[in-house]
């Protein structure tokens, strides 16, 4: 089958690239020119030509079209387009992401895992990877660590044959994934929680937010949940909940002296373990979630006990550093407020002892509550440092580090506006002691987290000699 792709962004390039993999003749076309493209979109878009897929990039009339026997059409070109008109008024077959996702479906013959959420997807995708790799299975894991488009990254195992290779896929899904996705099947669908994010592409409508995760509910056999979400999911699901402390759930947990205890009642399974633990924050709520994936799917015990206790963590997410100049560095992603105050709450102030934030802008590609980020911040540290580049867009935006200091206008904090992460890393020296702790928080921790992170640390370690 002959195909055009209208559209080189976020879902036309996995969409061509299925749609390639799958046989047919793809042919993929954006009013930009291939220069035009971020240098990541370029190195892909090249990929894809090699891959066979025909590009047509700069192409003004997208409306010359010819011998064609179906096309789909980016969902970000607007509805009123020239092109959607005459897709109509030629009576073109249009395909759409059920399409695609039907493809996906019918290119894995292995045991899906899917995690959605607002916060905690990533650590809990791979908890679970942990887990069952433990367990002897060989596991196909795709999150952001891989790549920020979890479509692609996706796609890209596919082609790569990943799936062949492995037992199991444990697959995270962001809300833009779980559309192009919507026909894939689970086993297991994790819901981590669901928080006010992203609301700038659902009309500012949680409950449109709220919908699209749950999407995953229509086609997997069994949810595992945050109690948080009870309310959320229809009663006539086959959902298990869990939570953390005493609170009455199907798999709780509580952390004790290096040590989490779980207690379960899941299908004919029910009992209590404990296990040693190595990370602090988030982590713990997130173990729970993927002890209750594992116990769920059938896995021993001990082998939900091995992977617990030998999981040390993921990069960019409560990351420690190190120490420099008597100071103790830590590296976190955190940036929906929920996620904030979860991450503060690790850190609390001794004594004399500051705690010193350095944020880069919130903003990533969506906005966000920039002035509630900042009145959290005012509560927790007593040095804010606002970065005003955005990792993610490389985009230089002052405006968004000044709307972070005003929402802590009220605290006493130290507020400081600065350009970019290497020179909120020296002032984060500069206006610190010996015993302080400086903390990163912010999207770039995932969206650009090697180039972020070196920039800090040249940035603190140039502070080091200045302000000795």
């Amino acid at each position: 089958m002959k195909c055009v792709v209208i559209g080189a962004g976020n879902a036309g390039r996995p969409a061509a690239r299925i749609l390639n993999y799958a046989g047919h003749q793809v042919q993929i076309t954006d009013q930009k020119k291939l220069d035009q493209f971020p240098e990541g979109v370029q190195n892909t878009l090249q990929k894809m030509e090699q891959e066979g897929v025909n590009l047509q990039l700069g192409w003004d009339d997208p409306t010359n079209i010819e011998d064609v026997d179906a096309v789909y059409i980016s969902p970000n070109i607007p509805k009123d387009s020239k092109i959607r008109h005459y897709l109509v008024d030629n009576e073109l077959k249009l395909l759409i992401n059920q399409d695609i996702a039907k493809i996906l479906e019918n290119s894995i013959n292995i045991d899906v895992i899917g995690v959605t959420g607002t916060l905690g997807k990533t650590s809990t995708t791979h908890i679970i990877s942990e887990i069952f790799h433990n367990a002897g299975y060989k596991v196909w894991t795709c999150s952001s660590q891989s790549g920020n488009l979890l479509s692609e990254v996706i796609v890209d195992g596919i082609i790569n044959g990943d799936h062949i290779k492995s037992d199991i896929a444990v697959l995270e899904l962001p809300h833009g994934t779980i559309r192009l996705l919507s026909e894939l099947k689970l086993k297991i669908g994790v819901i981590t929680n669901i928080y006010s994010d992203h609301l700038s592409e659902f009309e500012g409508s949680l409950q449109k937010y709220a919908e699209r995760k749950l999407m995953i509910t229509n086609s997997t056999e069994m949810i595992i949940a945050n109690k948080q979400c009870k309310d959320l999911l229809n009663s006539s699901l086959n959902t298990i909940f869990y939570c953390t402390g005493q609170d009455l759930c199907d798999v709780s947990g509580v952390l004790e002296n290096g040590k989490i205890r779980i207690k379960y009642k899941v299908k004919s399974r029910e009992g209590e373990f404990d296990t040693g633990f190595n990370l602090r924050g988030y982590y713990f709520e997130n173990s729970i979630a993927a002890a209750a994936v594992a116990l769920s799917y059938g896995l021993k015990v001990d082998s939900i006990k091995d992977g617990l206790s030998k999981f040390n963590g993921i990069p960019g997410h409560l990351e420690y550093i190190g120490n420099y100049s008597r100071r103790e560095v830590h590296f976190d992603a955190a940036f929906v407020p929920e996620g904030i105050v979860s991450t503060l709450e690790e850190f609390p102030v001794k004594g004399d002892s500051k705690l010193v934030i350095i944020i880069d802008n919130p903003d990533s590609t969506n906005p966000r509550d920039k002035f509630q980020i900042g009145k959290i911040l005012g509560q927790y540290a007593q040095v804010i440092i606002a970065s005003g580049y955005n990792e993610t867009t490389d985009v230089l935006d002052m405006e968004s580090a000044n709307q972070v200091l005003e929402g802590a206008k009220d605290s006493n904090s130290l507020k400081i506006a600065v350009e970019d992460v290497y020179k909120a890393g020296e002032l984060s020296i500069k206006h610190s002691k010996p015993g302080d702790v400086i903390l990163h928080i912010g999207p770039g921790a995932i969206t650009n987290y090697q180039d972020l992170k070196y920039k800090m640390i040249k940035g603190i370690e140039s502070g080091c000699n200045k302000y000795p």
